[in-house]
C-alpha cells in the first residue's frame, strides 16, 4: 500500500483515529489500518489535540505518544490536565487552517514588480504560456501554477485572464461554407487507417508524420494556405505555404524536400506520413514515388471520414499558427521566409510532453542540427520566442 497517497486526510479518517486511540491501538497500529504513514498520524494527533481539563498537575503519560488521554478509562474523572483528541474538533480546525493559508498571499510587492517587468510582456505581448515562463523563469516564480493564476484572478499582476493562451476562448464564425469534394476511393486502397494500424504494429519504431492545411480568409475557395507536417516523435512542425489549395502544390513541396534532404534522409524522416481525405491529397503516389527510379520511397496513409482525432497532435499544434495568425486574416501577404519564422519560433517552445524540452532541441538530438538547417529551422531564445500576430506585422 502506498502510505505517500492522499496525504490530507479526511473527516472519516479522523473518526478511525478517534476510535482506534480509543481502543489503544499505537500510532504503528494506526497508520497501518489507514495507509497512512506513522508521522502523518502522530502529528494530527499532536497538532489537534485540545486541552479539556486546565490544572496545575500533569498526568507523565502525556509526554509519550499517543500524547492524548483517549485511551485512559479515568479520562473523564482525572483531576489533572487533560488532552484528547475529537474528530470533529480536528477536522474543522483542519478547515480553517486550510482555508487561511490558501486565503493569505505569500509574495511581496518587490517580488510582484520583478514578474511584471519580466514575466508580463511575454505573455502579453508575445504569447507566452503558463507552463512556459515557468520553465524559463522559475527562480523569479517562487510558488506553484494554480498560485500564479490565483494571483491574476486577485489582479495583482499585470497579466490578465484574457491574456492567458487557454483561459479565454471566442467562439469565431466558420471561415467558409464550401462543399467538400471526396477523395477518389480507389487511390486509398492499401492506404487506410486499418491499414495505417497494421503498419505501425509491425513497425513500432517508424517515424511517422501528420500531414493537413490550414486555410485563410479565401483558403477554401482559392487563394493562399498553409501545408503543416507534424513529427510523432519530437513534436516538430514544419510549415509550408502553397498558392492553392490543390494538390500539385503539394506534390511540389515533397518533391522539393526529397531534392533539399537528400533521398536517404528523406525515407527516413517521413517513413510514414498520415493525412486527411482533403483533395489537395488526392495524388499519395507522387509523394510516395521516387520518379527518377520508380522506387516507394515512403507510406502515406488516410484518416477514417470526419476522424480527425485520429492526426490530434497536428490539429491541437495548429492552435500555435492561430496565435500569430488568427482566424477571419488572409494568407495573402505571407511569404514562405514567414512560414520558416513562424515554425521556428513554434519550434522553441518546450513542451511538458517532451519533458520541458523544445521540439527543436528534442529534433537536434535524433535528427542531427544540418538537417533542421536544410528545413530552415532555427533556434530562437526563450524569452525571444513570440507567438502573437506583432510576430508577422510587416
Amino acid at each position: 500500500m502506498n502510505k505517500l497517497k492522499n496525504k490530507h486526510l479526511s473527516f472519516e479518517d479522523r473518526c478511525s483515529i478517534q476510535e482506534f486511540l480509543n481502543l489503544s491501538f499505537n500510532f504503528t497500529q494506526i497508520s497501518h489500518r489507514l495507509g497512512k504513514h506513522r508521522t502523518c498520524i502522530a502529528k494530527e494527533v499532536s497538532k489537534h489535540r485540545f486541552l479539556r481539563n486546565h490544572s496545575s498537575s500533569s498526568c507523565p503519560t502525556l509526554s509519550h505518544p499517543p500524547y492524548v488521554c483517549n485511551p485512559c478509562p479515568k479520562k473523564n474523572s482525572c483531576s489533572k490536565m487533560r488532552f484528547l483528541y475529537d474528530a470533529s474538533i480536528a477536522h474543522n480546525q483542519y478547515k480553517k487552517t486550510l482555508i487561511d493559508s490558501r486565503s493569505n498571499l505569500h509574495i511581496t510587492k518587490g517580488q510582484i514588480s520583478a514578474i511584471n517587468d519580466i514575466i508580463a510582456p511575454l505573455m502579453i505581448q508575445k504569447n507566452h504560456s503558463v507552463n512556459q515562463v515557468f520553465i524559463n523563469h522559475s527562480n523569479l516564480l517562487p510558488f506553484s501554477k494554480p498560485t500564479f493564476y490565483r494571483y491574476i484572478d486577485l489582479g495583482l499582476l499585470n497579466v490578465r485572464n484574457i491574456d492567458l493562451q487557454r483561459k479565454v476562448r471566442f467562439k469565431v464564425k466558420k471561415e467558409y461554407e464550401v462543399v467538400r469534394t471526396k477523395t477518389n476511393t480507389k487511390i486509398k486502397l492499401g492506404r487506410f487507417y486499418r491499414d495505417f494500424q497494421d503498419y505501425s504494429e509491425l513497425h513500432p519504431d517508424a517515424s511517422i508524420v501528420e500531414m493537413d492545411t490550414v486555410i485563410g480568409t479565401s483558403g477554401g475557395k482559392g487563394g493562399k494556405c498553409l501545408l503543416t507536417l507534424f513529427f510523432r516523435k519530437t513534436s516538430l512542425m514544419l510549415i509550408y505555404l502553397l498558392p492553392y489549395k490543390k494538390s500539385q502544390y503539394v506534390t511540389e513541396i515533397f518533391e522539393h524536400l526529397k531534392q533539399t534532404l537528400g533521398i536517404d534522409n528523406f525515407k527516413l524522416l517521413f517513413e510514414v506520413i498520415l493525412t486527411d481525405n482533403g483533395t489537395e491529397f488526392s495524388d499519395p503516389s507522387s509523394i510516395e514515388i521516387d520518379f527518377n527510379t520508380g522506387e516507394q520511397l515512403i507510406h502515406l496513409f488516410y484518416c477514417d471520414p470526419s476522424c480527425s482525432w485520429q492526426k490530434g497532435s497536428l490539429e491541437k499544434n495548429h492552435t500555435f499558427i492561430r496565435y500569430v495568425l488568427p482566424k477571419g486574416n488572409s494568407f495573402a501577404s505571407l511569404t514562405q521566409e514567414d512560414c520558416f519564422l513562424l515554425a521556428s519560433h513554434i519550434n522553441s517552445i518546450p513542451r511538458l510532453s517532451l519533458n520541458n524540452q523544445t521540439p527543436y532541441e528534442l529534433s537536434k538530438l535524433l535528427f542531427g542540427e544540418d538537417i533542421l538547417n536544410k528545413l530552415n529551422i532555427k533556434y530562437i531564445f526563450y524569452d525571444d520566442v513570440n507567438i502573437s500576430p506583432s510576430l508577422l506585422k510587416k
